[in-house]
């Protein structure tokens, strides 16, 4: 499981994982797969795009839903799981579904993240993350025109670091207990540099 503040890079290193390891490895993006369900035109979806405006803590219920559907899904491959789990009811929630996982902590300090964070897109389509060193207008993969997030707002950045510091970070200690393996990597470095660490640490390349 990739784990730090948001805009620390856990988009950006499980894309490189992927693009270098695509026979083995899929991702479970937990903000993509909420944003996808929150345009369904359901009722629950309109529920969980209200709650992703404004910057709000979701569910547990959507939390185990959408976890249990995609691991149904993806039964033959690793499964990459990038998910900023804000509190320990979302973690009791995920440990209920997603019972064996290492973690992957890319630690990096609050403003570099909030840089980072005002200048990313997405591809409104798959929902896939380009950095702000991204200087393309479109996705390479699909030709979508990339835009920015719509809770992608500086206030709504800095109250998901804060909830991230607060309630996310302490985690690592509960999961350290449980006998999950946590490796520390520092995010302020270059993309190729931390990825070189990933596939050392790692994945043991």
């Amino acid at each position: 499981m990739l784990v730090g503040i948001q805009g620390s890079g856990k988009g950006t290193q499980a894309r490189k994982i992927l693009e270098k390891y695509p026979d083995d490895f899929i991702l479970f993006e937990m903000g993509g797969e909420l944003r996808r369900f929150a345009k369904n035109g359901t009722p629950d979806g309109d529920i969980v795009n209200a709650i992703l405006v404004a910057g709000n803590k979701v569910w547990p219920e959507y939390i185990i839903e959408l976890s249990k559907q995609f691991i149904e899904k993806n039964k033959t491959k690793r499964i990459l799981i990038d998910w900023g789990i804000r509190d320990k009811f979302q973690n009791d929630a995920m440990e209920s579904v997603w019972w064996d996982f290492d973690v992957l902590y890319l630690n990096l300090d609050e403003e570099t993240a909030v840089e980072r964070l005002c200048g990313r897109r997405i591809d409104p389509v798959t929902q896939e993350t380009f950095p702000a060193s991204f200087t393309g207008e479109v996705n390479p993969k699909t030709g979508n025109t990339l835009v920015t997030r719509a809770d992608d707002t500086e206030e709504a950045i800095r109250k998901r670091i804060a909830w991230s510091i607060g309630d996310t970070l302490p985690l690592i200690e509960v999961w350290k207990k449980h006998g999950h393996a946590v490796y520390d990597i520092d995010a302020s470095q270059s993309e190729e540099e931390i990825f070189r660490e990933v596939e050392r640490t790692v994945l043991g390349i």
